[in-house]
């Protein structure tokens, strides 16, 4: 009985995830075509979680640089460094155009006549 059960909660779970990154999938790609009519229908849907999960892919290049500079100082040097470097340049501009292209659109949604 509780082996049923199981199977059933992890059978929809796979069925949900599946569904949630088929649905990023194609906002990712939406954005790319026609940025201002996805987040229109994201906003007006109020799809909390893929709203979450955009801003979430918009946010990993910095979230992976600084989690792999920690364990990399931690495991080479024995602490963290405090100085940054040309990666760190480049990471934070691609942050800084992500944010750019991405607030654009969101401006134009949000203000639009």
């Amino acid at each position: 009985m509780i082996k049923k059960r199981f199977r059933k909660i992890f059978r929809l779970t796979i069925l949900i995830a599946a569904r949630q990154i088929w649905k990023l999938l194609c906002n990712l790609y939406q954005l790319l075509n026609q940025p201002f009519l996805t987040i229109k229908t994201l906003l007006k849907e109020r799809d909390k979680s893929q709203i979450f999960l955009l801003s979430l892919m918009a946010i990993m290049p910095a979230i992976f640089y600084v989690s792999a500079r920690l364990v990399w100082d931690r495991y080479r040097y024995g602490f963290v460094l405090n100085s940054v470097g040309m990666v760190f340049l480049v990471v934070s501009t691609i942050e800084l155009i992500i944010f750019t292209y991405l607030g654009f659109w969101l401006f134009k949604c949000l203000f639009k006549k």
